[in-house]
Formats: structure tokens, sequence, C-alpha cells
């Protein structure tokens, strides 16, 4: 159900941005997914088809930037790539734990006429 408000919130961002640029129909929505932030692509972008019926955002073309979850050592520091059941740093072999890298979810910008 959080998809659900993700897309209800990148609706009312995209209309807001383009009422501020004088601008009447967005094309463009560009967005941020991390790959551990809990959202999905397909659920965002079908609740957000959804939600922009008969708004300017009708229509417009969703944008998304995948972001890979990172780990973090905590034994040297490194930041690695989350591998599939593969926790262990690259550098000293110490398990990773979840870092900030790859949970983030974020509208980035609009493109609009």
């Amino acid at each position: 159900m959080h998809d659900y408000h993700k897309a209800k919130d990148m609706v009312e961002y995209a209309q807001a941005a383009a009422k501020e640029l004088g601008k009447t129909k967005v094309t463009k929505i560009f967005m941020t997914i991390g790959e551990s932030s809990g959202y999905t692509d397909e659920s965002v972008l079908m609740y957000f088809k959804e939600l922009s019926e008969g708004t300017i955002c009708e229509g417009a073309e969703v944008v998304i930037t995948p972001v890979k979850s990172m780990l973090e050592c905590p034994q040297c520091g490194e930041v690695f790539p989350r591998k599939f059941m593969a926790y262990a740093c690259p550098s000293c072999g110490t398990e990773g734990r979840p870092g900030k890298i790859g949970t983030e979810i974020s509208i980035e910008g609009i493109e609009a006429e």
C-alpha cells in the first residue's frame, strides 16, 4: 500500500512543479528507486497510471533509475555491492551490513510543456 502513497506523492509533486514552471502538461517524471527500498517499479507505475488519470500527469513517461543495494563492512569500512547469498567484504572477509545505498526512493524532477 505504500506504493500507492508514493505514486500519489509523485502525481502531487509533478503537478506542483509544472504549475511553478507555468506548464500545463507533465511529459516525464524522473525517479530513483533503490533495490532494497521496499518499493517495486511495477507497483508504483501501476498506481501512478491510475492516480494520474484526468490530471496534467496523465500519459507522462516515468523514467526510473534503479540503485543497486550496497553493504558496508563494519571492520574496514568498505562499501560493496550486495550479491545473492554472499555478504562477505571483498577486502577483509567480514560480513557486511546493509548500508543506505539502495534504500532510497525519490522523485528527481520532471519535464513539462
